[in-house]
């Protein structure tokens, strides 16, 4: 059987890999139409401020490496057309601009996303930047090196925006962000946790300019911009950032396979399309999303990474493995602070018409008398009616993300509120309370007001004890406020 697989970034080399490791004997190819494979984009922050040091380590294979495993891989190669009867998919040589056909028996869709550029007047101007593959990353870390360019603009403030913020501000460029919701990140984070991020960001030198619409770029006459005009104001510019979404790569599929609305590819629980010879991973394909109960495009690399598994175990096994469903457990640190959140925010849950209830605190993460200990905010959000987790959220200038495993593992196994507090979480001081801040929030939802109890005696200790780090926020401090908080997020 052979398997041709479109794309090779995150989700195409999991299953190229993947589909060989399970049949040795298959046939596989995949064509890119970049000039490189596997790139962590997720890396690319890092690179600009600095932080990694080789390029190199952003790619994670090679087509080196996949000839070594027996996998036939084309860089500069895109599809321009499936032929869904004949199951072939002509192929364009971007280097000799030929066109030919090959056959496939299975076919993988990993085609990706790219970023949204609505036409607003001027965005064609040099030095106005996307931000999605190695290339455009080589750009913007050389513009981060050029000390020509001061005054840097950033469009949109999800995750790309956000950390190429800390990287430009490394290189003591002034820096403004620029977005139309009133905070940043609000797609992952209540506004708890928000602003926690946008106190760390204001200190740190950076000018948020939220809740406002970028209507036009405006350049020099050499075409070069100059300033970026919102409906409020005018930010002088020498570089921009533009990062405010993506779309499904997805324009050739019209016809051949079903599409939802918004242009992504339509699956099952094996990752099967409508038609059943050709499977779909990564960006370009909507996932089953547990915590919302339904079907949706979750853009995340670990997404992509594990519907590349489930597809290539279907062609390999015969869709045998159903997907567990997904609940978008994702990441974030800069300026020190380390955030991760899963499931759906209280917030966009209100949007999405959800009935939930939610508890919201602070506490220290270790006892008080542990040279180590620091606060540490958390939240976590269930349905009403049916009492199972669809969401929780942690913040720390110490890494507690890794919770969040543990959290998606509870979504995706529907675990209540009622059944947090007996999670059989291990106690010992260098790494946590007896009652840690997950206990105490399932105590709290049940009614058992452990917490207030608990925080009396720590509070009066540990608010004057000298070894004590300050808090992240002096909006939320972890040994006044956590009470409080509980109360305002408790919904009754």
């Amino acid at each position: 059987m052979k398997t041709i697989v479109l794309g090779t970034n995150h989700a195409g080399t999991t299953v190229v890999r993947t589909l060989k490791r399970l049949d040795p004997k298959m046939e596989v190819v995949t064509y890119e139409k970049n000039d490189n494979i596997s790139f962590l984009g997720c890396g690319i922050a890092l690179w600009v401020k600095g932080e990694v040091k080789d390029p190199n380590g952003l790619f994670y294979a090679t087509p080196e490496i996949l000839k070594s495993e027996g996998i036939k891989s084309k860089m500069n190669h895109e599809w321009v057309a499936i032929n869904t009867k004949k199951k072939t998919v002509t192929i364009k040589d971007l280097k000799t601009g030929k066109e030919f056909d090959d056959k496939y028996d299975k076919l993988v869709l990993a085609t990706g996303s790219w970023p949204i550029v609505p036409p607003i007047p001027g965005i064609e101007s040099k030095g106005v930047q996307i931000c999605k593959n190695y290339g455009h990353a080589k750009k913007i870390q050389a513009a981060n090196n050029d000390a020509k360019l001061k005054k840097v603009t950033i469009v949109g403030a999800g995750y790309i925006g956000v950390e190429l913020v800390e990287a430009f501000r490394s290189k003591g460029k002034q820096v403004t962000l620029i977005d139309i919701a009133d905070r940043i990140i609000p797609n992952y984070y209540d506004k708890e946790f928000t602003d926690l991020m946008e106190e760390k960001m204001t200190k740190a030198g950076v000018k948020l300019e939220l809740g406002q619409k970028v209507i036009e770029f405006k350049a020099d006459k050499n075409g070069n911009v100059k300033s970026v005009v919102t409906d409020k104001k005018e930010i002088p510019s020498d570089y921009v950032i533009f990062s405010v979404g993506i779309k499904a790569q997805s324009e050739l599929l019209k016809g051949q396979i079903e599409l939802s609305e918004r242009g992504a590819i339509k699956a099952n629980e094996f990752m099967q399309t409508s038609n059943k010879d050709i499977y779909a991973v990564g960006d370009c394909v909507e996932v089953f999303n547990k915590a919302m109960d339904q079907s949706m495009q979750i853009a995340l690399a670990t997404t992509a990474v594990r519907t590349g598994i489930i597809a290539a175990m279907n062609i390999v096994k015969g869709n045998k493995m159903a997907s567990p469903g997904f609940t978008g457990a994702n990441g974030i640190e800069v300026f020190n602070l380390k955030m991760a959140s899963v499931g759906i925010s209280e917030e966009s849950a209100k949007r999405f018409k959800m009935d939930v209830e939610s508890i919201s605190l602070s506490d220290n993460d270790r006892p008080e008398f542990m040279s180590t200990v620091s606060p540490v905010w958390f939240k976590v959000i269930w349905d009403k009616k049916t009492r199972k987790i669809v969401g929780a959220q942690v913040a720390s200038e110490k890494n507690h993300t890794e919770i969040m495993y543990m959290f998606a593992l509870a979504i995706q196994k529907g675990l209540t509120i009622d059944e947090l507090p007996l999670v059989d979480i291990f106690f010992l001081p260098h790494f946590n309370k007896p009652y840690n801040f997950i206990t105490l929030a399932g105590l709290e939802a049940a009614g058992l007001n452990y917490f207030k109890k608990d925080k009396k005696s720590a509070t009066k200790k540990s608010a004057t004890k000298p070894s004590t780090k300050k808090p992240i926020s002096k909006k939320a401090p972890a040994k006044k406020s956590a009470t409080k908080s509980v109360k305002k997020s408790v919904k009754k």
